[in-house]
Parts: C-alpha cells; structure tokens; sequence
C-alpha cells in the first residue's frame, strides 16, 4: 500500500497493483480486508504505531520538559524524512478519504497530545492549557510536515524543531494586552448574525427550482448541484449526467461551462470559500485597525460555518477528496484565512515576525479544532469556541 500510494496517491491505487505489489492473489487480499479503504486505513495505524513507539521512546530520554518535547519532535521529524513515503501517505494522502481518515489521524495525534500535556504540566508555569489548544498544537506540527511533503522541502523539518516547541510553548505565557482584547471580540456575537445569508440564494436551493432559474445562470446552477451533491454523496460517486439532473441542465450544457467534473467541484469550492471569506474580512474590516478585528473574524467564521452545513462539509471534508488539485485549493483557502496574521495586514497589537512554519501550524491547528467540533456534531455551537480559538491564533503574534 505505501508503495503504490507513493506511486500513483490513494485515489489513484488499483485492487490489482496492490496484490501484484504485495506478490498475493485477491482471494487472499480479501481474505483480510474488505476493501482499499479498510487496507489503506490499516496502514495508516500501522504506521502510526511503529512512530508513536520510537517518538515516545524518544521522549523518556533524559533533561528538561523542553529537552524532552524537542527530543521527540526530533526524532518525529528525522523519520519522515528517512520515510517520505509513509509520511506521505499518512500526512498528506490521508485527507484524500475525507470524513473517513478523520478519526485515524486524531488517534495518530493522542500520542502527542499526551507528550505536549505532560511537558505542560512538568514545566515552571502554573498556567492549564486547555485540550483544544493541545489538540491545535499537536494538529499544527502535522500541519507543517504536510506543507513541507507536498513542496518537496521535507528535509526542511529538522530545522524548524525549535521553532514549532517555542510556539507551543507560548500558551503557557500570560495572554498580553492584544490577545485580551480579542478575546474579549470574539465572545461577542455579531450585531446583525445572519445577514449576509439573506444577501444572496440560500445554497440548500434546489438548483432547478423556480427561484433558482430565476436568479441564478446556468453556470450557477451548475456549481450549486455539484456542491450539493458532493455534500449527500461524496466526490468519487459524482457524475455528469447526475449533475445536469440536479441542475436541470443538459450535459452539452455542463461542457459548455466545464470539462470535468472535478473542474466544476474546485468551482463550487471556491464559490463557496469566497463567501466564507467575504464575511470573514467584512467583520475584520469593520473592527479597524486593532486587536479586537482577528477576535471578529474567527467569530464571524465560526458563525457562518455554524449556519451552512454545505460550507462546513465541502470546506472541511469533502475538498480533499478530490485529489492533488484541490489539496492545493485547500492550502490557498487556508493562507487566505491566516494572511490576517502577516505583517502589514495584521492589525496593532500583533508585532512578532511571522515564521512561515509557526503561521502553517497556527492555521493547520485552528482547522483542525474546527474539523473535531464538526465531527462531534457540534457544528451549530461553533460559535462558542470563538475565544479559544482566537486565543489559539492571536498568542504566538502577540506582544505579552
């Protein structure tokens, strides 16, 4: 499986390549597993497993609670330079799954989780971090390496072990004057919540209803029924004619605007997305040119997230399924979010140098958060988790 990921990505892996690989029959294949999913997600915690034994082996060594995080993030970083194909598959080729591979890489992520919490508690500061910032933590630090795989600068990642333990270490820091203030915004509900949705055609539209062939082209229709029915159905099940049907269009009609399908999903991404971010940078405008305006734009993300489950689904699990392009939408998406934090837009208050590898974490590990909320069901209480993901974000830029 690891190696014929590496050679064509998961989507890309034939039934057929795997037992010619592995040098058995499909009956024996079968014989363990029921399909490529399940065989991939077995590979994946095995994996897991054997880093999670040799990390951890590396944090019991000798010194400090710093000594020890470095120690261990080390030696992390070293193997998936010594094995960038299994990196690959479980950093980078794992999203690809969607909803599916969510749960695998959070149980991959608990052995960090655990070291981060235990260098937490054996250091001098009395300050408790709470389980969504070490969830962030340990989410960012993957982050990176997958920034790093998917550039071809892995060989880059033990350079920056220092880096991402002083970032993590930061939120045992007091919060500064800054980071306070946007707090405090965050945990303000916007004036008017919901009014950006009634500026244009609710998404949950049917395509081809009246009001739809009223008010949107043919394109637009388009781009809402591949979004839709990704969201019931997923993106391998997607096809022209099931498209046309939902848009009540022809399929000369979806050529006219489109040459695949997976053209016409990145579209219904970015249509999407640029909502997301419209109504991110009007509240970050609005609260000028101070602290409080990054505590407004999580919150104002985090409300419209809560209110467009087709957003929510599309911007956190179903874009990654479509394959090499549209994981590089989905990092374009995330840069757009976090250009907030780089200098000459953020605002007062937030004067650190932005490292590249600290700005990948911080934004990896505020999706994450997000993505576990959704997971659990609780993407209507997004909002609620405003404070501590502006917290999140703000402290590692921040004056204290």
């Amino acid at each position: 499986m690891v190696e014929a990921v590496a050679r064509h990505g998961y989507a890309g892996t034939t039934l057929r390549e795997l037992v010619r690989l592995a040098g058995v029959s499909k009956t024996t294949f079968y014989e363990h597993f029921d399909s490529k999913q399940e065989c991939f997600l077995a590979t994946f915690d095995e994996i897991i497993s054997q880093v999670t034994e040799r990390v951890s082996v590396a944090y019991r060594e000798e010194g400090d609670f710093r000594d020890r995080l470095v120690a261990a993030l080390t030696c992390f970083m070293e193997l998936t330079v010594n094995e960038p194909d299994a990196a690959m598959l479980t950093a980078v080729e794992s999203l690809t799954l969607g909803e599916a591979g969510v749960a695998h890489r959070e149980r991959g992520s608990a052995a960090f989780e655990l070291m981060i919490s235990q260098s937490f508690e054996h250091s001098p500061s009395e300050a408790e971090v709470p389980p969504a910032t070490i969830r962030a933590i340990a989410s960012g630090i993957r982050g990176v390496v997958y920034r790093r795989l998917r550039t071809g600068k892995v060989k880059e990642l033990p350079g920056v072990v220092e880096e991402l333990v002083d970032w993590a270490l930061q939120y045992q820091q007091p919060d500064g004057e800054a980071v306070r203030l946007a707090v405090a915004a965050a945990a303000e509900p916007p004036a008017a919540a919901g009014d950006e949705e009634e500026d244009g055609l609710d998404w949950r539209e049917p395509p081809d209803s009246p009001r739809s062939r009223s008010e949107l082209s043919q394109r637009e229709r388009i781009v809402r029924a591949v979004g839709q029915l990704v969201v019931e159905k997923g993106f391998e099940t997607l096809s022209i004619p099931a498209i046309s049907a939902k848009a009540g269009t022809s399929n000369q009609t979806f050529y006219e605007h489109f040459s695949n399908k997976r053209e016409a999903f990145l579209a219904a991404f970015e249509a999407s997305a640029s909502e997301g971010l419209v109504v991110t940078a009007a509240a970050f405008e609005s609260a000028g040119d101070s602290p409080e305006a990054l505590g407004a734009a999580i919150r104002a993300i985090l409300e419209h997230t809560s209110r467009n489950e087709l957003f929510a689904q599309l911007t956190f699990f179903d874009l990654q399924t479509a394959g090499p392009v549209a994981l590089d939408r989905a990092d374009a998406a995330m840069d757009s979010f976090t250009s907030f934090l780089r200098p000459g837009i953020a605002p007062k208050g937030v004067d650190k140098p932005t490292p590249e590898a600290v700005l990948q974490a911080v934004g990896s590990g505020a999706w994450s958060v997000i993505q576990h909320e959704l997971v659990l069901g609780n993407r209507e209480s997004l909002p609620e988790l405003a404070p501590e993901l502006a917290r999140i974000v703000l402290t590692p830029f921040a004056s204290h």
